[in-house]
């Protein structure tokens, strides 16, 4: 719900209760009474009663958003685990052909090193059935198939989940995947040998750290490109990625450092764990 819209309410609930009491305490025209009652409370009561129902309107919508929100972050990555598994069922087909054709033409060197990379990548998106959290878990298999096809090596190393009692399922999808989506978009601006994406999430005292490394062709990243909608020529539309990322970070307290260095920009999100959901 709009800060601004529950103060708004709350003071105008406080104004009604006062006149109420002024009402009772020292109205007493019974020239405009309704069954004894002075009109001018029935008034008072009647703006109470308003201003509770649409409260509990704005309540109710500010509920179907959230709701509408989680189921919508949830399908659409579960769309993307269904697609990066049945990819993989119709890719292990003609990795099959591949193998037994080598295989006929008595080629075993050829096969046997046609078999080593595919375990290798198999070991890459095994890494992602290692998470406990489930959404979490399919949302990186999807981005770590994703980067695959594309040619971009994608480090994950994720020594601590702690960070799913301090963020809601929601939000935290929310955040690691608009991350990991600027990262993507970013890294595709760099030559082919130069690209690369890193997640990383570890836990230092009483604080969980939520790290993510790209390399760009970005020198610099200011709180303008945290605003939502902002845009230049090399960032494109990714100024919606980030306001949410400042977003779901304030939402939380938590703290939001940036660093550009050498090619490689460095978003690094710390949060507390006597923060609550």
């Amino acid at each position: 719900m709009n800060f601004v819209t529950l103060v708004l309410i709350i003071l105008i609930q406080l104004l009604l209760v006062f006149f109420s009491i002024i009402s009772i305490a020292g109205l007493k025209d019974n020239a405009l009474d309704i069954i004894g009652v002075p009109v001018h409370l029935i008034f008072v009561v009647l703006l109470n009663i308003l201003s509770l129902y649409i409260l509990g309107k704005i309540f109710k919508r500010d509920e179907k958003r959230k709701v509408y929100n989680a189921e919508s972050t949830h399908v659409k990555e579960f769309q993307s685990l269904v697609t990066s598994v049945r990819s993989d069922r119709h890719d292990l087909n003609n990795h099959l052909t591949v193998i037994s054709g080598l295989m006929k033409i008595k080629n075993f060197d050829a096969a046997d090193k046609y078999i080593q990379e595919m375990i290798g990548n198999i070991n890459i998106n095994n890494k992602a059935l290692t998470i406990k959290n489930p959404i979490l878990s399919s949302m990186l298999y999807s981005k770590m198939d994703k980067y695959q096809r594309a040619g971009i090596p994608f480090s994950v190393n994720i020594v601590n989940e702690e960070i799913e009692t301090i963020l809601s399922s929601t939000d935290l999808i929310r955040l690691i995947s608009n991350l990991l989506d600027n990262a993507y978009e970013a890294t595709l601006e760099m030559p082919n040998a130069e690209r690369k994406i890193e997640l990383e999430i570890v836990k230092v005292n009483e604080t969980v750290k939520l790290v993510v490394r790209n390399t760009s062709i970005l020198k610099e990243i200011t709180e303008n490109h945290f605003k939502n909608g902002y845009s230049t020529k090399s960032i494109s539309d990714r100024g919606y990625g980030l306001a949410i990322i400042q977003e779901v970070t304030e939402k939380y307290n938590g703290y939001l450092e940036v660093d550009t260095k050498d090619n490689v920009v460095s978003i690094e999100i710390s949060f507390s764990k006597l923060v609550e959901k």
